[in-house]
Formats: C-alpha cells, structure tokens, sequence
C-alpha cells in the first residue's frame, strides 16, 4: 500500500506543483496530519481527493491509479459508465425540437 500513495502523492505534488506535505496541506485547506494519516494507512483520503478535484480540477481516478486523464472531465457516456447504463444518442436530443 505505500507504493500506492508513494506513486499517488508523487503524481499530486508534480500537477500542484507543491513542494511537500506541509504546502500542500495548507494550500488545499486539509490538515497535515490527514496527509500523514493517509500515508500510513496507504492511500489518499476522500477528504484530500475532494479538495484536489475542487481546486485544481485533477480526476480522483488519475491521482490513485495514474489511469485515465489527470484533469476531471465529465460525459453522459463517464456518468452512465459509472453506473452500469449505457446511453442511447436518441435519448440526447432536445425534446423541444420535436
């Protein structure tokens, strides 16, 4: 598990562009010790996920994994994907076109 945030926190400071812990902390409004929290526990907590996608926009998925497009981006197909569903282009039309 430490390889995992090792590689996430590593991923982190490079798209902030922080020099460590102590900035990031303060500058995404989190405490350090919920950095040091999530380092022993061996990945990044909800709380510091949310922040990062709130203030500089990066994908949740992309900082755990390095999978997929560092900044968040939304679809109806990414919505539908994340529940199962698959979406039909004749169901995108504007009904008030009809």
């Amino acid at each position: 598990m430490e390889a995992a945030f090792s590689d996430a926190y590593s991923r982190i400071l490079k798209a902030t562009g922080y020099a460590g812990q102590a900035e990031l902390a303060q500058r995404i409004g989190v405490r350090q010790a919920a950095i040091s929290d999530s380092r022993r526990r061996g990945e990044i907590s909800p709380a510091i996920l949310l922040a990062l996608l709130e203030q500089f926009n990066l994908d949740p998925q992309w900082v755990r994994t390095g999978k997929g497009e560092r900044h968040f981006t939304t679809s109806v197909d990414k919505v539908a994907s994340l529940y199962g569903m698959k979406v039909y282009p004749h169901c995108l039309t504007d009904r008030r076109e009809q």
